[in-house]
């Protein structure tokens, strides 16, 4: 009897509406994203719904090109399958949601869509869709619409076919991630300067970090990603000293700062460097300079 192997319970929808956030960015003030859009007073839900402040707004990258004004999106995680029951059932929320406009029509099917994003779409589904005599036309790369299923533009997104920068935050969002990716998303990420672009990267990192926990690991050996990675969460490490509490990714960042830069203080400490020379040269934080030089941090042994 096969055991079936433990996954780790990974909030994906939460990175993914971290992503989501970050891929249109650029746009913040022209949409409006809304998480589980309720389609009843029952517990059925639209993962996301984007909606256009403004009918003639136009998001320009490859995922929201083809949005129109009221814009219905499936997200299934690396985890979930992707088939015809699925895509069946998106259309249903799309029926649902738009008979749910204020007056008759108010909700026009020509102002609709519907995308159902996953890592990687097999081609057992695009095989499946064509035995059924449907047309999927990709129309870039990543991105295929299925026609003749239902009026409504219905796409697959494919986010590991994506190759535009400003997209990388869904690509990390996957076991075994890529780790070129992976770097090069912590650093974007680390100029972001506006509250809500700090915390869509927050949760993007939390899901690639819980789904890919040994790369991270490498990664804190790297002063430029640890580096990154502090910037990044600078805030929320300043509010866990006030308040005590840390979540996975930052605790596995000061984590890694101590285990990699014990040593390298110490060094320099014995080679006659002033704390305050450690601190401007390398931009350790102060407290771990001088609790090395103190011996006040101990290693517990297990």
């Amino acid at each position: 009897m096969k055991r079936k192997k433990n996954k780790r319970n990974i909030d994906w929808h939460s990175g993914f509406a971290g992503g989501l956030g970050l891929c249109f960015r650029k746009y913040r003030d022209k949409i409006t994203i809304e998480r589980e859009h309720l389609l009843s007073k029952q517990p059925l839900r639209i993962d996301f719904l984007v909606l256009k402040k403004q009918k003639d707004v136009l998001l320009d990258n490859a995922i929201g090109r083809g949005f129109r004004l009221h814009n219905i999106i499936e997200y299934k995680n690396p985890d979930d399958a992707l088939n015809i029951d699925v895509i069946w059932k998106t259309i249903g929320y799309a029926g649902i949601y738009k008979s749910h406009g204020e007056r008759k029509d108010a909700i026009s099917d020509n102002e609709l869509t519907i995308s159902l994003f996953r890592y990687s779409i097999s081609d057992e589904l695009l095989e499946d869709l064509e035995t059924r005599g449907l047309i999927v036309k990709q129309f870039e790369k990543g991105i295929y619409e299925i026609i003749g299923l239902c009026k409504l533009p219905i796409r697959l997104i494919s986010i590991d076919e994506l190759d535009a920068k400003e997209l990388l935050a869904l690509k990390v969002m996957v076991r075994n991630a890529d780790e070129q990716t992976v770097r090069a998303f912590i650093t974007e990420s680390k100029n972001y300067s506006l509250p809500g672009d700090k915390q869509d990267a927050d949760a993007v990192i939390q899901v690639s970090y819980d789904a890919n926990i040994e790369m991270f690991k490498r990664l804190r050996g790297d002063s430029e990603m640890c580096e990154a990675l502090r910037e990044l969460f600078a805030d929320d490490l300043a509010k866990e000293r006030a308040t005590g509490e840390k979540n996975g990714i930052q605790k596995g960042i000061q984590k890694g700062i101590s285990q990699r830069d014990r040593e390298k203080i110490s060094e320099m400490l014995n080679r006659g460097k002033t704390p305050e020379a450690i601190v401007e040269f390398c931009n350790y934080p102060m407290e771990l300079v001088m609790e090395v030089k103190e011996g006040k941090r101990h290693i517990k042994r297990v």
